[in-house]
């Protein structure tokens, strides 16, 4: 049983265009030295006008169950991004070593996923291209959408990778909010999907903590703790990012897949 659970836990779906989208307001929530917790909310989707690249080591841990009988997982993944559409991750280390190596990327014009020692490759290719400023539109409205369900508490600053974060709080305000649960750091969207952990089991939100950088607007760390209501089992994840650089040079072919030839290829699409 935590085996399924944790596929449904460290399944990146990257819905990047498909399911985000934002606006940025003015000012931006950096500009204060305790910015309003909406428009920091907000700028989890939405970052500053001047981010053009994301580069980093970003870890992830889930532990599951309290005390002596607890269990950790973790995995280390390499982030390359350039808001809002183009994005590639490589799985470094992992406690499922079939999953070291895997590579998503995601631009414009097609998703891949390719799992080196199987050596499959799936692709989703859209009807038509994503555009950054439509997804960054899809995002705000989302946004938006999400904080009229939150309740949401600014905790003051901390230092995330060696740079300065404003932290928040937010808890959702109905059981309706909790039905799904998806937590951003960066463009990447962990989805808790119900139905592929068990149906039987239904997954509460009890806390989540966003630490958000202060000069980018962009979420360099997030702990969600979720519970099981059938086996009263409870779920910690945190993820971070240990280093990160802004800005930097992105060379053109890191967002450029072509899987071996003699891959099995599938497309998601069904063409």
């Amino acid at each position: 049983m935590i085996g399924r659970r944790l596929v449904a836990v460290f399944a990146v779906l990257a819905v990047l265009a498909v399911l985000g989208g934002f606006t940025a307001l003015e000012p931006h929530a950096s500009e204060r030295d305790e910015p309003m917790p909406k428009e920091l909310f907000e700028s989890v989707f939405v970052h500053a006008d001047d981010l053009e690249s994301v580069h980093g080591d970003r870890t992830t841990e889930i532990v599951v169950g309290t005390g002596s009988d607890a269990e950790t997982h973790s995995q280390r993944v390499e982030v390359v991004e350039r808001p809002y559409t183009e994005y590639r991750s490589e799985v470094l280390e992992s406690a499922d070593p079939d999953r070291v190596g895997d590579v998503y990327v995601s631009t414009a014009s097609i998703n891949w996923w390719y799992d080196p020692d199987a050596n499959v490759a799936d692709y989703f290719a859209p009807t038509e291209p994503f555009d950054d400023d439509a997804v960054r539109a899809d995002r705000a409205d989302h946004a938006e959408r999400q904080q009229r369900l939150s309740d949401l508490e600014y905790e003051g600053v901390e230092t995330v990778a060696d740079r300065k974060t404003h932290v928040l709080t937010v808890e959702a305000e109905t059981e309706s909010a909790t039905d799904g649960v998806s937590v951003l750091v960066g463009d990447t969207e962990f989805v808790y999907a119900l139905e592929t952990v068990d149906p039987s089991d239904e997954l509460e939100v009890h806390e989540q903590r966003l630490w958000i950088d202060a000069e980018y607007e962009f979420p360099l760390k997030q702990v969600l703790v979720l519970k099981a209501d059938t086996e009263n089992e409870r779920y910690v994840m945190t993820e971070q990012f240990e280093s990160v650089t802004f800005n930097g040079d992105v060379d053109e072919e890191t967002f450029a897949f072509e899987p071996p030839e003699n891959a099995t290829v599938t497309d998601l699409g069904g063409g």
